[in-house]
Parts: C-alpha cells; sequence; structure tokens
C-alpha cells in the first residue's frame, strides 16, 4: 500500500465462533481490530449493535479530546461563554445595540 492511499475502517459482520448468530467486526485496512463479545441473531443486528458501539467510542474520543484542547487554550475548564454556546450573539442584540451582521445602509 502506497502512503498516499487512503486507510478505511471497516465494518462487517461474521458468524459467530461457535456458529450460534453473528458478531461484529472491525477493520483497520486490512487488519481485524475487533469482533462483538456478544452475537446476534441476524447479520442487520450484529451490523447495528457495532455501529452503535464505534460511533458511542468515537464520540467519546473525540469529546475528551476537543474538552481537553479546550482547558488548555483556556487554561481552565471553559465556561459557555468561551464555547460561544450563543450567547455572545444574543449580548449584541441588547437595547440600542445592533448586531456587526447588520445592514446600516
Amino acid at each position: 500500500m502506497d502512503t498516499d492511499d487512503p486507510m478505511l475502517i471497516t465494518l462487517a459482520t461474521a458468524p459467530a465462533s461457535d456458529s450460534w448468530g453473528f458478531v461484529g467486526v472491525v477493520a483497520v485496512g486490512d487488519h481485524e481490530a475487533y469482533r462483538t463479545i456478544r452475537a446476534y441473531t441476524t447479520p442487520g443486528e450484529a451490523m447495528s449493535a457495532t455501529q452503535r458501539l464505534l460511533a458511542d467510542v468515537l464520540g467519546t474520543l473525540m469529546a475528551g479530546q476537543e474538552w481537553g484542547m479546550a482547558q488548555a487554550e483556556f487554561g481552565h475548564a471553559p465556561r459557555r461563554t468561551e464555547l460561544e454556546f450563543g450567547l455572545r450573539a444574543k449580548a449584541t442584540h441588547a437595547v440600542g445595540q445592533t448586531s456587526p451582521d447588520a445592514d446600516t445602509t
């Protein structure tokens, strides 16, 4: 594989080792990274469970990473205003103020 080729994470299903159902399989490139510990009745159920599992893991990792980056940037746990949860836009519409995006012509 060339270094410029994309590396894909793929999800698949396979028969369970005891032949009672199906497991979800996560692979990175050609390397199997994980098989679900639970067996599911159908391949579709195994695929759905594997998708949820991977999405939860990635979401948790990404949220933790983003939180850590924000703490490093601000030097403390970020406040809602620092994360720009829409509070800044509301503050610009206070009495007598206009939004920076407002058309003044």
